[in-house]
């Protein structure tokens, strides 16, 4: 949400980010409202990086026009 610029408005919700782990590295699939900012911004794919340890969570998120 913070890479497409809207936090959690215009019509980008959680279930509008999917975290997809096929093959390789974790890639994020954008639906709805999501993937409508997604398209808007120009961007064509996207990088994502998470970790964690007992504590915390981070992802690192890059939004790419190819």
């Amino acid at each position: 949400m913070k890479a497409l610029g809207t936090g959690h408005t215009r019509g980008v919700y959680w279930r509008g980010i999917e975290v997809v782990r096929r093959y390789g590295p974790p890639q994020l699939k954008f639906h709805g409202g999501a993937a409508e900012r997604f398209a808007a911004l120009g961007a064509t794919s996207s990088l994502l990086t998470l970790t964690h340890s007992r504590d915390l969570a981070i992802a690192h998120v890059l939004l790419l026009r190819d």
